[in-house]
């Protein structure tokens, strides 16, 4: 087996972490970076993720990265971006993504993205935690059922592993009067990407459904805060998006997000029909029931700030397995379930 090319696009946190995993893998070589700001335009990828330079230069140029001979590109950024994806497949590049790929039959680009995986012989993989290892757990805890009546999965998510970008754009720390007319249209895209999953599980279990609902909810702060950003008392401190496909208007599919400052910040209350523990609650209803509970836990090693870095490590984990695919857009069902970084040899 020769080492996989890869190219890492965007280099925010999570995708140094992966610039770091792949520059120790020998199942891997770096062979590009992709970066946003132009202040990055020219610099190392090592540098950017703070180990030594390895050679490989950051481009601003999408042309730049299209050329370049490349097997996968380890794609990171803020928001679905498939205008960038697409020819990235058409050049003959497989797309491991933690914000896109899930599940995107509803976008206008669909039948765009299905063309460029003919074209370019080169497959579309989403994952991730939430969307990504959530549904993968939903569709391990449905194998226990005969019959199945519908899927719940909560998950929550502390201050932690929240960049100040997410909680800036989410709408932390403003007013409830802000909030109506500030980041709802940020929610919807949310609640796009979250529909892609609800809708991803109805299709790989055979559930019938015929729509979709939204709804959030702001939970205000008990005290003020002052770390990652400023909140006072009384401003948004926490948000739950629910997000459902639906069959004759009842739930067959939900996702329940919650984005918290910390458990001290919010009321028991609203804390209390989330996950029971852990980080992320998969309740199957059918016969018979099933849950799972989930949750990356903090040791001396692995503080809990680095936990959305796990984020990352499973996209790195997932590249072979991807390169190894049929063309197209994958569900996990396409894929073995332990995907864990091969060696060479």
């Amino acid at each position: 087996m020769t080492a996989l090319r890869i190219i890492q696009g965007y280099t925010g946190d999570i995708a140094q972490h992966q610039i770091r995993l792949v520059a120790a893998s020998p199942a891997m070589t770096l062979v590009g970076g992709y970066v946003f700001h132009d202040d990055k335009h020219g610099l190392d990828i090592g540098s950017i993720a703070g180990i030594d330079p390895i050679g490989v230069e950051a481009t601003t140029d999408l042309d730049e990265i299209l050329d370049l001979d490349a097997d996968c590109v380890l794609y990171n950024p803020p928001m679905e971006r498939y205008d960038e994806i697409i020819p990235m497949l058409a050049s003959g590049k497989n797309v491991v993504s933690i914000m896109s790929g899930w599940h995107p039959h509803k976008r206008s680009q669909f039948p765009e993205i299905v063309a460029a995986c003919e074209e370019g012989r080169s497959s579309l993989y989403g994952t991730g935690l939430n969307p990504g290892l959530s549904y993968e757990i939903a569709l391990l805890a449905s194998s226990v059922c005969s019959e199945i009546e519908s899927i719940t999965i909560k998950t929550s998510e502390p201050q932690a592993t929240l960049s100040v970008v997410f909680l800036e754009m989410f709408g932390f720390g403003k007013t409830e009067a802000e909030l109506s007319e500030g980041p709802s249209g940020v929610y919807s895209i949310f609640a796009r990407t979250l529909h892609q999953i609800t809708d991803l599980l109805c299709a790989d279990l055979g559930l019938p459904h015929d729509g979709t609902e939204f709804a959030y909810e702001f939970e205000p702060a008990l005290k003020d805060y002052d770390e990652k950003i400023v909140v006072k008392q009384g401003t948004m401190a926490g948000l739950l998006l629910t997000a459902s496909t639906t069959n004759a208007g009842e739930p067959v599919a939900t996702v329940q997000v919650r984005f918290l400052l910390g458990a001290d910040y919010v009321r028991p209350e609203w804390l209390a029909n989330g996950p029971s523990q852990g980080w992320i609650e998969v309740d199957v209803s059918g016969e018979p029931g099933s849950r799972f509970t989930h949750e990356i836990y903090e040791n001396e090693s692995f503080p809990s700030f680095k936990s959305a870095w796990s984020t990352g490590t499973r996209a790195v984990n997932a590249v072979p397995f991807v390169c190894d695919a049929p063309p197209g857009v994958l569900s996990p069902l396409d894929l073995p379930l332990g995907r864990r970084l091969p060696r060479l040899g």
